[in-house]
């Protein structure tokens, strides 16, 4: 063999080498979720939440933050099973076995903290939930090419029915292009506006950010808050749905 074919062999084989590993490195994530899943379905459930933790770590999904979720909710850790719940409905609010399981999470808790929103306030939020603000965007986009083509279907027929088809429609559309609109605008900022974290543990709320100020009331695993001011190095202050607020430590919570 002559130096030349056997230098065109190695470097034949070291680029076979180097796309068998590149493959091979795809495909770990769906390696590790296929091996996190089998872990769970035996109900070896602490060894399966570290694997999609690591999942996680490499970029979230849904999909896997249910998962997570699921775990330790079978592991009875109910504030890490709400916060990946929450977590998981903020990628996919229409998911309905996600909604259903953090619903089941929440029933769980201790603390049962009533919202002072009237029926049809919490009504507009559900349905603003239920999709991202994507998702209403391409609502209100398809809304409003069909209304234009129902102005046209108005504007250009000669017949009386099509043109008053084209102009109910037309207007039933709109209402659709601005409900839309308003929907994704109050759901992206429902999404960014506020900083929400789940309570780790029993944690006290106190008036003051120090440990000597008097306890307002205490919060338990699995409550959701809203951080209203997180300037500070180890105090958050915080509001509960109730509108009650307060400061709590920064270790005693977990950003969703």
């Amino acid at each position: 063999m002559t130096l030349h074919r056997f230098v065109i062999i190695v470097a034949m084989f070291v680029c076979t080498s180097g796309f068998a590993a590149a493959a091979s490195h795809e495909l770990l994530p769906q390696e590790l979720k296929a091996t996190a899943d089998s872990l769970y379905a035996a109900q070896q459930y602490e060894a399966a939440a570290n694997l999609y933790e690591k999942l996680c770590k490499e970029g979230e999904s849904a999909e896997v933050l249910y998962n997570l979720g699921n775990a330790y909710y079978r592991m009875h850790d109910l504030g890490h099973a709400i916060l990946n719940y929450e977590r998981a409905a903020k990628l996919s609010p229409s998911d309905g076995d996600i909604r259903f399981n953090l619903s089941l999470a929440r029933g769980k808790t201790i603390d049962k903290i009533e919202s002072p929103d009237n029926f049809f306030v919490n009504g507009f939020k559900s349905v603003i939930n239920r999709y991202t603000s994507d998702s209403w965007g391409r609502v209100a986009i398809g809304a409003f090419v069909l209304m234009c083509l129902m102005f046209l279907l108005y504007r250009f027929s000669s017949r009386m029915l099509l043109r008053k088809i084209g102009f109910f429609g037309a207007m039933v559309l709109l209402l659709f292009v601005i409900m839309g609109n308003v929907f994704a605008y109050f759901q992206k900022k429902d999404a960014m506006g506020g900083t929400t974290a789940i309570v780790m543990n029993v944690s006290e709320i106190k008036s003051s950010p120090s440990e000597s100020g008097s306890t307002l009331f205490k919060l338990h695993e699995g409550t959701k808050v809203t951080v209203l001011d997180n300037s500070m190095r180890e105090w958050a202050k915080i509001v509960i749905s109730d509108g009650k607020t307060g400061w709590i430590h920064k270790d005693s919570m977990e950003k969703i």
